[in-house]
Formats: C-alpha cells, structure tokens, sequence
C-alpha cells in the first residue's frame, strides 16, 4: 500500500497531519515550484504573443539579420555590415530559421521569432527563482518569480524580438553559478564552475556587450569590496568570458572588416555614454520623460517600482555578511547605475530597462530579509507590501498579454486586401519603412511634398511616434491630415496610438504644397 493509501485508510485526524508533512514536503522541493514558476511565465508569454505588442523597428532588424547568418551571410543592413551590436542572439535565431526552415517578409519572420524569446524569458523566471532561493529561501524566491513571470514591462520584452532577453537569461544564469562556486572549498568542481561562468557571462557579452556592465565590472569590484570574490577566481572567470568576443573579433578580422567594426563600435559607445543623441526619450526635443512616465504607470506600475529599486536593494545587499548576498547587491548597484545614467545622461531606451528590473527582482528580496532581521517588528508590513506589489503585477500582466496591440500588422493586411494593387502609399515612420517595404507602390513620403510630388493617394501614419517626434514626418504632418484627409482604416492601440490610413485629396495637397505648407521631415534624411 502506498503513502496515499495509507492516508486514506487512516483516522481522520491521521489523514490530515499526512497530508499537510506531505505538502510540506512537496513546498519544500524547490523543483516542483521551479517548474510550476517556469510554466506560469511560459502561459504569460505565450497568450498575446504576436498581438499584444505592436512591431517594433528593432524586431523587423534583428529578423533580417538572422535571416542573412542562417543564409550564410555576415549581418548587414541595406548593404553595409552591421557591428553596433554582437551576433550570438542573432545567430540563435538562424538557426530557429534553419531548423524550423522559416521564412518570409522580415516582419512576418519577426513575428514568427518571438517563440524563442517566450521561451527564454520563460527560463529567466526559473534561474531567477533559483538564484533568489539560495540567497534567502525558497518562500521569497517564489514570490519573486511570480512578479516576474507577469512583471509587465518584463513581459514586452520577452514578447518581442529583442536581444534583451536573451541577454538577461546569460547574465543571471551566469551569476547563478557564481554563488555556487563562491563559498565551495577549491576543487576540480569549483575550476569548472568558474570556467562555465565565464563562458556564460561571455555569451552575454557576446549578444550584447553592454552586458559587460551587469558582469564584468561588478566582478571586479568584488575583488575590492570586502574581497567578496577571490582574485585568482574572479581573474579565470574573466579569462574565459573574453573569449566569445574574442573569436567573434576574429572572424571579423579574417574578413578584413575591423575598420567598420571600430567605427561602428565607436558610435555605438558614444550612444550609450549619450555624447551622441540618435535614439531614445533624450534624443527628442520636447519630450518630457516624466510626464510619459506618469501616463504609462497604469501599465508598468510595478514595474517602475523595480527599475528604481534596484540600487536601493543593491546598496542594502552589499552591507550582508553573506558572501553571496553582497555578489547580488554588486551586481545589482552597477546594473542600476547603469540605468539611472542612461535615464539622465545617455540613450534612454526602454530596452535598457531590462536587466535592471531583473538585478532588483534578486536582490530586493535579499535586502527585504536583511530589513526584517535587524527590525522584526516590520514582518508584517513588509509580507503585506510584497503581498500587494505580487497582486498587482500579476494584475498588470494579465491586462499587458489581453491588450490587441498589432496596429501594423492589421494596417498591412487592410491595405493589401482593400486597396487596389497600383496605388500609391506614404509611409511616415522608421518602423513603417523597415516592416513594410519592400512593396510595389509604397515608400517613405513623409511630406506634403513627397507626397504630392510621389502622386501618392493614401499615407499611413503612427500617432505617438509621430506625435513625440520619432518619425520621419513632422507632428504637424497629423494636424493636416486630420483636416484635410479622410481616414480609412483606424487602429487604436496602447503602443502606436492610432494607426492611421488616410485616403489623400490631391486638390487640397496640391493647394497646400503651391501655397508654401511642404511640412518637411524631421529626420531620416528625406524630403
């Protein structure tokens, strides 16, 4: 007879003391939890996968780019070899293309892409819980994988193609073994560790190098503060990180591409220091970064919560006596930093955010502890705002994954279905020239002039972009067309805003253009 039947057979009494040790029991088992926590981020991220975020200019790239590694090419956009950003998510992606044998127009392949970042941002909740569990228990390391499992803003990146996602996956897997080496005695154990996070926080760097800030640096601060890891570990650790880039330097030397690769390069790192603004809420005149902040907390609330978290806890986590506990507050402390700079200072993209909320996902719960052990008294206020931040968030994600948010996409398919196939269409946006085109008959027009000059007879249009000025038209472009065009096709979603096709009156363009309102572009380098 077995435990169940036992119970069953017992006294009532019996049956229920049984019952409670074997939950007790099945709680404690971190791997029950593990996968539980693991596939309650796997449903978040695949309900809504291609609706609930709107194509984003970055996912049709990245698309493209896989598409050329899986034909054998080196990444490139419109002809030139692309460095600012390294491969290996890229190349991850092409093999999915190969394997799969996908295909089709970049935005479809970019669509059909995000199941990968499902997946690994499914996997990010597991090493988060993992690494919470051996800093402060299996109860918080719960609760912490649950608010990331539906974090909203955590939820947008991993439901769309972006390197940030499997980027983050690497860093935390790769301090997840870090704490498992760090207090071990040395043996033949402890040498492979070392050698495997090195590899791991490698292939960070190697998806994107701004990583290096999440791993590298706090690595070696860790060597000065307090000697929390020893130098001879963190020197091995950062040895064997070097390689990836290395070989990957490599390959683009063998091709005699270095001097792009630097200039590139060179670009790129005066973006992120914010000498150069190309991209970003500092890179657009007039934008108030608070204000879109306080209209967007209905959506990422808890989120914002996080991102401004992250050093606070990090700060906390460093004071522990814990070895581990200060690796995590290091970390935490240099990611967030990272953030504030770039909100202040340098390219301030959403993306950005990323590993910061996931730095404070794994060291607020350590800082929480360390609170309630020097002031017991605040146990029950601390359960019960951590009980209210896990509500919400999973609040938030629900409504994050139920939005229909695929303007572009319902544009596309209006337009191919309705539209005859000789007409002319204006594109007004980045997005819209990289998601769109190529197509017969439909270009970047994003002024009156263009327009009127292309014949064009339709022009479609992304209210906020446009309106915050990331377009290539001007935010006054709308103001003319909402007066002087009619719609046709409108699509209100929380990313784009309207997404607009409007069906031109040439005698009103051509009056407009002959009395001197060209409206010209902002941006991109068209008239």
């Amino acid at each position: 007879m077995n435990s169940l039947d036992q119970a069953e057979a017992s006294p009532p009494h019996f049956r229920v003391r049984s019952l409670a040790i074997m939950s007790s029991r099945t709680l404690r088992n971190p791997w029950w939890i593990a996968v539980f926590v693991g596939l309650l981020a796997l449903l978040f991220r695949v309900f809504g996968v291609q609706r609930a975020n709107d194509v984003f200019i970055d996912e049709v790239t990245y698309a493209d780019l896989a598409r050329e590694i899986a034909d054998g090419k080196m990444p490139s956009i419109l002809g030139n070899p692309f460095f600012l950003h390294p491969p290996a998510s890229y190349a991850l992606n092409a093999l999915v293309i190969r394997v799969l044998g996908l295909e089709g127009h970049p935005m479809d392949l970019a669509l059909q892409l995000r199941w990968v970042n499902t997946v690994l941002g499914a996997l990010t909740v597991v090493v988060c819980f993992l690494l919470v569990r051996r800093l402060v228990g299996v109860g918080p390391a719960a609760v912490a994988a649950v608010i990331q499992a539906s974090d909203p803003f955590v939820l947008r990146m991993d439901g769309r193609l972006m390197m940030e996602t499997p980027a983050g996956l690497a860093v935390l897997s790769g301090w997840l073994l870090v704490l498992h080496l760090i207090d071990r005695k040395w043996d033949r154990t402890r040498l492979w560790l070392e050698l495997s996070a090195g590899l791991v926080f490698g292939l960070a760097i190697v998806t994107k190098d701004m990583t290096a800030a999440f791993t590298v640096v706090p690595l070696v601060a860790a060597t000065f503060w307090r000697r929390t890891v020893p130098l001879l570990t963190a020197l091995r650790i950062l040895v064997v990180s070097a390689v990836p880039y290395l070989i990957y330097l490599g390959v683009i030397g063998a091709n005699g591409l270095l001097p792009q690769f630097i200039e590139q390069k060179s670009v790129g790192v005066l973006r992120m220091m914010g000498a150069v603004q190309m991209t970003g809420f500092n890179s657009v005149p007039g934008v108030n970064l608070t204000e879109r902040l306080i209209d967007m907390a209905g959506r990422f609330g808890t989120s914002y919560l996080l991102l401004g978290l992250s050093i606070l806890a990090g700060a906390v986590a460093v004071t522990s006596q814990v070895t581990s506990r200060r690796v995590i507050g290091l970390f935490s402390l240099f990611t967030g930093f990272v953030g504030i700079y770039s909100v202040f200072f340098g390219a301030a993209e959403e993306q950005f955010g990323y590993c910061v909320v996931l730095a404070a996902l794994v060291s607020t719960p350590v800082a929480l502890a360390m609170l309630v052990s020097w002031r017991p008294r605040l146990r029950r206020i601390t359960t019960a705002a951590v009980a209210v931040v896990a509500v919400l968030s999973l609040g938030l994600g629900i409504q994050a994954r139920s939005v229909v948010d695929d303007g572009l996409v319902r544009a596309r398919d209006w337009m191919n279905a309705e539209l005859p196939g000789s007409s002319k269409v204006g594109l007004t946006s980045v997005t819209g020239e990289f998601a769109l085109m190529p197509h017969e008959g439909w270009e970047v027009l994003p002024s009156l002039q263009s327009l009127r000059n292309a014949g064009a007879e339709y022009v479609l249009t992304q209210g906020r972009p446009l309106s915050e000025g990331y377009g290539f038209a001007a935010p006054e472009l709308l103001d003319w067309l909402e007066g002087n065009a009619q719609p046709v096709f409108i699509f209100t979603g929380p990313t784009s805003g309207e997404t607009v096709i409007w069906k031109l009156d040439r005698t009103k363009l051509d009056a407009a253009v002959a009395g001197g309102t060209i409206l010209p572009p902002i941006n991109g380098g068209y008239r």
